[in-house]
């Protein structure tokens, strides 16, 4: 499992890498980029399809991961099979521009805040568990980056 250290620099660089690909895309200029909605729906999107394809690396072992701390997993085993397919489906259609971005956005609000209630009582209850958030391709540790990649994530949501 990364330390603490190496899954901030993993976690910053993927999103970073992740910003500018997006802004090569979207050819936007740098200056005020924060305040474009388009821009962050785009990369919202962009981040959705990319931790969900990386879920579905290993989906078997992904679900075994994200069961231990999400609290809907917990209790209905499906749903941990069907995350990675909805993050997809989030990412897609955050990319486009479309006449449901708004209800895609509350989707996306409820699943933010499902994951910050989840890993904060994991967190509190001082388990040692690795994080979903990259699927099983990295092994990551639940800590405060992945409480932080949902703030984060849902912040952006609100914004837009």
């Amino acid at each position: 499992m990364l330390n603490f250290y190496k899954s901030i620099i993993l976690i910053i660089f993927l999103f970073s890498f992740l910003f500018f690909i997006v802004k090569f895309f979207s050819n936007l200029p740098l200056k005020n980029i924060s305040k474009n909605k388009d821009f962050l729906r785009r990369y919202m999107g962009a981040i959705y399809l990319t931790f969900g394809i990386l879920k579905l690396y290993d989906l078997k072992k992904f679900t075994k991961i994200f069961s231990k701390y999400d609290i809907i997993s917990k209790r209905i085993k499906i749903y941990s099979y069907l995350y990675p397919f909805i993050e997809i489906m989030l990412g897609i259609l955050l990319l486009k521009k479309n006449n449901y971005t708004k209800n895609i956005l509350d989707l996306s609000n409820i699943f933010m805040i499902i994951s910050i209630i989840s890993v904060s009582i994991s967190l509190y209850n001082g388990q040692k568990l690795r994080c979903g958030c990259l699927g099983s391709f990295f092994h990551i540790p639940l800590s405060y980056v992945s409480l932080s990649e949902n703030i984060i994530m849902l912040y952006i949501a609100k914004k837009l």
